[in-house]
């Protein structure tokens, strides 16, 4: 499953740069010419353009707006031109997906059985949220899910995505777009409560273990109890039946 991201999109950028990352090749069509970049190589981006591996294959790229911001994605890249700025749209596989958001979203500290749960709310959002955006599925910022850059082979996040592969949160056998927040104050919320328009999954106000401030909407998964609830010995499949009654665990529909 490929799904597109929107990258930088807080930065409105006018102007982009790209070079290959770890010896790869990118073929870059822009204003009707193509070119091929090798080793070092860079090319500024100043309108609609593609970039792709030989044969439109995904391949690994740096992407950066200069003087701002430089990460590295593995993927396709499209950029169009929308009001005057650029948008940046990464178009990836769902699994180097959920790894980079596991990353970017799991609490410092977060055990892996944490981030287990992280991987599978993370990645039942995806299934389950396409389309969010006109032109592309999500942006990189909370209206979404943040998304960084992938993380290591054998990290903590890699692991936790790649031990839970394929699996989602399903309510009545179907994916649910599955929402979390940083600090729910030792109770979640129902949807009710926060003024938000019914949903098909019912949203439950649960107990969590960890008092504190509030940080976040406090609907679906804590991510700071689910880590102490880690930290307590229990397993992600025990978090999400915590946080999500009335769901099971399932593989995600191909």
């Amino acid at each position: 499953m490929i799904v597109a991201i929107c990258v930088f999109s807080l930065f409105n950028p006018v102007e982009l740069e790209v070079q290959p990352a770890r010896a790869s090749v990118l073929v870059v069509e822009q204003i009707g010419r193509r070119e091929t970049l090798e080793g070092s190589r860079t090319l500024k981006l100043i309108g609609n353009a593609t970039v792709a591996g030989r044969d439109g294959a995904e391949t690994s790229f740096i992407l950066s707006i200069p003087g701002k911001i430089r990460r590295e994605f593995h993927g396709r890249l499209e950029v169009r031109e929308h009001d005057g700025h650029l948008v940046a749209i990464v178009k990836m596989e769902l699994e180097n997906a959920v790894a980079s958001i596991v990353a970017a979203e799991s609490p410092p500290g977060a055990p892996l059985e944490a981030r287990k749960a992280q991987a599978v709310v993370s990645r039942s959002f995806l299934v389950a949220a396409r389309g969010r955006h006109e032109g592309f599925d999500f942006c990189d910022t909370t209206h979404c899910q943040f998304l960084r850059e992938a993380p290591p082979t054998g990290s903590l996040a890699a692991n936790a995505a790649e031990q839970t592969r394929d699996l989602i949160v399903a309510y009545q056998g179907l994916p649910i777009a599955a929402l979390y927040s940083a600090n729910c104050g030792g109770k979640t919320r129902t949807l009710a409560d926060a003024g938000w328009n019914a949903e098909p999954y019912p949203y439950f106000a649960v107990e969590c273990p960890v008092q504190g401030a509030v940080a976040g909407h406090r609907i679906g998964m804590c991510q700071e109890g689910a880590a102490q609830m880690a930290r307590n010995g229990k397993t992600f499949r025990e978090i999400l039946s915590q946080y999500f009654p009335a769901t099971t665990i399932e593989q995600s529909p191909k």
